[in-house]
């Protein structure tokens, strides 16, 4: 019998299908913006239910490295729009090719029905908790330092990323005068190194541990930040500080975002990590948002984008020092232990 969890992740799977069709035959703009609502609202659920299924499913000594290869696999799903999108484009109807190729997840839903596992958890902890747990239980004492501490590093982690990855192609045109098809070059490099952080960082986070990964990688982002808006249209050859500190940060992102997804799902009990992790995804919306308008805000302030988005490169070791003092390890934590001391308390009652 399915669980709830995977019913839904394979329903959210049917029903982007038919929105990515209707996207497609959009005949109105409006049209196509409500059916893009619907399409961010089904692809953020994802985003919250993939990591929770993963840290339930995946052994102790192997949940980092499960987040790190679903990390990967995200990423590289996003790079493929570059390639789709400009193949696609001189086709009859252009972009809309594009919306009728991603429908085609539909067709993998009978071995996702097949191969995703439901989480062992869901059914034992349902009996012992006697049903839903309360939301409020997050800001009980036993809870209280651990949400606040973890929606804190969700809102700061995106708000650094926001205001320092977003000028990849702007920085190199509009500052140091490359022609836009080196910048996109320089991009796609960038990308595909990024790609070996996810699992870098799943094997430092079994190794050495969430909190010391996240806290080295935090602070060397914040250098390599530093270094890649340094470059200047001077220089004989711009490129060569421009490609490798550009390569230092989308590695060292993906690297901090693998012992984060990891850890943050491992925080709570069973009956509170969902509920959690879609709190963290709104922080984590509200911490882009905030990131761009820091940066607009600090250009204006310090005269140029460079030194506000190096000033705002600092956010991320901020999110490093939040994340090493105020959150615990999580490494080879059982689960299995925090969903019987949420039991236990769930019985005495307040």
């Amino acid at each position: 019998m399915l669980k709830k969890a995977l019913i839904l992740s394979l329903a959210t799977v049917f029903v982007l299908g038919p929105l990515a069709l209707a996207s497609a035959a959009a005949p109105a703009l409006w049209i196509l913006l409500v059916l893009q609502v619907g399409v961010w609202a089904l692809k953020g659920l994802l985003q919250v239910l993939i990591p929770v299924m993963v840290t339930e499913v995946a052994p102790a000594r192997d949940r980092a490295t499960g987040q790190g290869w679903i990390g990967m696999a995200g990423s590289l799903g996003a790079g493929l729009t570059f390639i789709i999108v400009p193949a696609v484009a001189s086709l009859p109807g252009g972009w809309r090719w594009a919306w009728v190729l991603a429908a085609g997840g539909l067709l993998f839903l009978p071995f996702l029905r097949r191969a995703l596992p439901e989480s062992p958890h869901y059914e034992r902890v349902s009996a012992e908790t006697g049903g839903a747990v309360s939301a409020r239980v997050l800001l009980e004492p036993r809870y209280r330092r651990r949400t606040l501490a973890g929606f804190a590093v969700a809102l700061l982690h995106p708000m650094a990323i926001a205001s320092t990855m977003s000028w990849y192609v702007y920085f190199p045109v509009q500052h140091l005068g490359l022609d836009p098809w080196i910048a996109t070059l320089s991009v796609l490099v960038g990308g595909g190194v990024s790609l070996a952080g996810f699992p870098l960082g799943g094997m430092l986070s079994e190794r050495w541990g969430r909190r010391p990964t996240f806290g080295v990688s935090s602070a060397l982002y914040a250098l390599a930040t530093w270094a890649y808006f340094q470059v200047d249209a001077s220089w004989s050859w711009p490129l060569a500080g421009l490609i490798p500190s550009l390569c230092a940060m989308t590695l060292l992102n993906a690297t901090t975002a693998t012992p984060l997804r990891a850890s943050l799902t491992e925080l709570f009990p069973t009956a509170l990590r969902a509920t959690f992790s879609g709190a963290i995804a709104l922080a984590a919306g509200a911490g882009a948002v905030a990131g761009y308008f820091a940066c607009s805000w600090l250009t204006e302030l310090l005269g140029g984008l460079p030194l506000a988005a190096t000033a705002l490169g600092l956010v991320m070791p901020l999110a490093g020092l939040v994340f090493v003092g105020l959150l615990p390890e999580t490494r080879g934590l059982a689960l299995e232990d925090e969903d019987a001391a949420l039991a236990e308390a769930q019985r005495r009652g307040p």
